[in-house]
């Protein structure tokens, strides 16, 4: 038998747009003709999403499981064409399936290269004659330390994971998973980009300041009032886009950070945010 190049792999699947190892399997059995291979891939209904391959993909859910000793909590962005796809419940059961996988398999660390994944996905989609994507997935795993919760949104396409490191043993008090869960839903109802100000980086705050300094309010202002203007302008940016900087969608007297070390105080202990991650469909 002749070898199989990734030439022809690739030649097949840009024109029958199967899965790579479905086209490679079919020049396997053709003995690498190309046009064999096609034919048995349209026998087998694995072909034809080529064809679909410019369609924009704007729809989708965002899922978040978590594993039976809540050690380890999985988040995943399903992209499709079409809310009708989005809402059908094998669409939502494949997205359970691929997300319960991730909790077990490190190799789904990054569902959207897992091949295991993707081929399901695209099972899926050439049923249902749409092109669809896994966007991105990530896994969090806790620590004695740690404290997580999640929030999705009801149309299930907006979704945050917040994960809480608490100092000392005792991280069993209730309202620790109640905050990691609140600032979970102020993820999503705020979408935060960053987590404190110094995870902004410094081109991001001077690209900032040019455009400012370009906009009507800023029109013949210089020196120290240009500054304090631009001064004023990025704290409003940070209280924007930074979690700990916004103000709380439950108290909008209180910060976030003000939040958390209320909470920190009662307990009589330190508690910060080590991490969060909110995806919502079509948005980065």
């Amino acid at each position: 038998m002749p070898e199989i190049t990734t030439k022809q792999v690739m030649s097949v699947r840009t024109k029958s747009g199967a899965g790579i190892m479905a086209c490679k399997n079919a020049l396997k059995e053709t003995s690498g003709d190309e046009e064999k291979a096609i034919e048995i891939l349209r026998k087998k209904g694995l072909s034809g999403l080529a064809k679909r391959a410019g369609r924009e993909m704007k729809e989708g859910i965002v899922n978040v499981k978590v594993s039976d000793d809540a050690k380890t909590l999985a988040i995943l962005e399903i992209n499709c064409e079409t809310d009708f796809v989005a809402r059908n419940p094998e669409f939502r059961a494949l997205s359970d399936e691929l997300v319960s996988l991730m909790l077990g398999d490190e190799k789904m660390s990054n569902p959207a290269e897992n091949e295991n994944a993707k081929g399901k996905l695209q099972q899926f989609a050439i049923k249902v004659g749409e092109n669809m994507q896994i966007r991105r997935g990530a896994i969090y795993k806790l620590d004695g330390n740690g404290i997580a919760n999640h929030y999705i949104h009801s149309d299930s396409k907006k979704g945050a994971v917040v994960l809480l490191h608490v100092e000392g043993e005792d991280v069993s008090d209730e309202s620790l998973p109640v905050l990691a869960r609140d600032l979970a839903m102020q993820c999503v109802a705020m979408n935060p980009r960053w987590l404190k100000k110094d995870d902004v980086s410094v081109e991001v705050i001077e690209k900032e300041k040019e455009i400012y300094k370009e906009s009507p309010k800023a029109a013949g202002k210089s020196g120290i009032g240009l500054e304090k203007m631009l001064e004023g302008r990025i704290n409003k940016f940070y209280q924007e886009n930074c979690l700990l900087e916004q103000a709380s969608i439950r108290d909008s007297k209180l910060s976030i950070s003000k939040l958390v070390a209320n909470t920190a105080e009662k307990l009589n202990t330190k508690v910060s945010v080590s991490k969060f991650d909110c995806y919502i469909v079509g948005m980065e």
